[in-house]
């Protein structure tokens, strides 16, 4: 079952395959899934999980977004991505009982439905398709942990040109004007948060892309303007 493909992707277009933005689990199993959760609602600010503490539960979320991020040995923070309604988080813990090895914030008024693990196993025993979705989900975001260790592996330029891609294709809206405007607004420090760059650099780098003609600078976001060479600049990227 793969993540939700509603997204601004021109057709014939190939996918990249793991993206930070989280978006909706679909199919009767996820169905079944959320159906096991208990409502919990969350202000703008609140945490869902915190990183090193233990807890036996997973959190799908139904409204609102929330940020995944941990804490790096040298106490700064380092983005892993957003999660959209109908995304999952928490998963490993879930299963094994260990420390969360992510925090997860909510970035506005939110809710979220808590699979507690006893939960899970009891409706499994007549439903073992549950673990296999949640199985899938852990190993989904074991690929995402793969992507950023990956990102950290290129330069400057080709770590944004990847992340603005999965950006548009998660959250871009083409217009009639040809320019692909982004439902996810993120600002210089947050991209630069997402690619473990320091917001010099990711500022240099964007508004290399915006003297290019690729972005668009509105306010304190971007826009893509030329989504087909942004295309042409992901794909000449390795990862």
């Amino acid at each position: 079952m793969a993540q939700s493909l509603a997204r601004a992707v021109p057709p014939g277009t190939p996918e990249l395959a793991v993206s930070p933005f989280l978006l909706a689990e679909t199919g009767p199993v996820a169905g079944r899934l959320a159906a096991l959760g208990v409502p919990r609602r969350l202000r703008s600010g609140d945490l869902v999980m915190r990183q090193g503490e233990i807890s036996g539960c997973l959190y799908i979320l139904t409204s609102g977004r929330l940020r995944l991020s941990l804490l790096r040995p040298d106490g700064g923070e380092r983005v892993l991505g957003y999660a959209e309604p109908g995304a999952s988080v928490g998963e490993t813990a879930c299963v094994d009982r260990a420390a969360r090895a992510a925090t997860a914030v909510a970035v506005v008024d939110s809710e979220v439905l808590a699979v507690s693990r006893e939960v899970l196993l009891a409706a499994a025993r007549t439903d073992p398709e549950l673990l296999l979705e949640v199985a899938r989900r852990v190993a989904h975001k074991q690929h995402v942990l793969h992507l950023h260790l990956a990102l950290d592996a290129l330069p400057a330029r080709e770590r944004m040109v990847l992340l603005l891609t999965h950006l548009a294709d998660a959250h871009g809206e083409p217009g009639p004007d040809g320019l692909v405007r982004l439902r996810l607004q993120l600002g210089v420090d947050d991209l630069a948060a997402i690619v473990g760059l320091t917001r010099v650099t990711a500022s240099r780098e964007l508004s290399r892309l915006v003297a290019e003609g690729v972005l668009l600078k509105q306010r304190r976001s971007f826009v893509v303007r030329d989504r087909p060479a942004l295309r042409r600049l992901t794909a000449a990227v390795a990862v």
